[in-house]
């Protein structure tokens, strides 16, 4: 009986937790570059199962193993393409295959997205708002000073009326996308400098925005089968309760 309770209570705490996940894509389905996550399980304390006889018990017959509960294992990032939008808007840019631009966070690190919906800040600088300026190939942030400017395929970026070289994106990529760490507004943080490369031929869509790779109804129908299921083991385990206080109340008795 009571591994009923053990079995409910790790279902409700995983479906709790797959609903925060679920409903951080939800949010931002419509976030420029956004990548959705994902939540394994895995099985918690297996044990093995095994028949005895009613008589002689020392004659053991192993039936399988069995778990009381399943609980959350890791949260898996997608990084599949996500569509293009046309918006015509000069400092909207995208890419197409593998790469990241490189931001410049408050912190003076570096903060990795595929989110390219530039802007120029105050001083002139290319922008993401929220987040911070945009690094070119040299390091540094890239002063434009204008939005008359166009982002060729290769990342770099000339003025609109003569041509005049003005920069260059930083489009880098990763050996190992599982040392990534996501933060808040579809940013990554790549912990060790050893996995960062550089794209050496980056697909770069100028006035053109990927949208977030996430499925507003999958995501829609797996929210509803995670509430049902939240729901089911809510009721179930009040049920174990009520019959548990049944039972104590009868052996009370006795």
């Amino acid at each position: 009986m009571f591994r009923g309770f053990y079995t409910l209570t790790s279902d409700m705490l995983t479906q709790q937790r797959r609903l925060n996940i679920i409903s951080n894509n939800m949010a931002n389905v419509s976030t420029p570059g956004f990548k959705k996550d994902s939540l394994m399980t895995t099985t918690f304390q297996e044990s093995l199962a095994i028949r005895t006889g009613s008589v002689d018990k020392s004659r053991q017959t192993p039936l399988g193993n069995v778990t009381m509960m399943r609980v959350p294992d890791e949260k898996i990032t997608s990084y599949d393409q996500g569509s293009f939008d046309v918006t015509g808007r000069p400092l909207d840019v995208g890419i197409a295959g593998e790469g990241f631009f490189v931001i410049q966070a408050p912190d003076g690190g570096n903060v990795y997205t595929r989110n390219g919906s530039f802007t120029l800040d105050d001083e002139g600088y290319l922008y993401l708002q929220h987040i911070g300026r945009v690094i070119g190939e040299d390091g540094e942030p890239i002063q434009l000073g204008t939005d008359k400017v166009v982002f060729e395929r290769d990342g770099s970026i000339v003025y609109a009326e003569n041509g005049a070289y003005m920069g260059k994106l930083d489009i880098v990529s990763f050996e190992d996308y599982y040392q990534l760490e996501k933060t808040g507004e579809g940013m990554f943080i790549n912990g060790d400098p050893a996995n960062l490369n550089r794209v050496q031929l980056p697909d770069v869509r100028g006035k053109m925005l990927e949208n977030s790779n996430v499925n507003a109804m999958e995501e829609m129908v797996a929210m509803i089968t995670s509430q049902r299921g939240l729901q089911s083991a809510s009721q179930i385990l009040k049920m174990y309760d009520t019959i548990m206080n049944k039972a104590a109340n009868e052996i009370g008795r006795v």
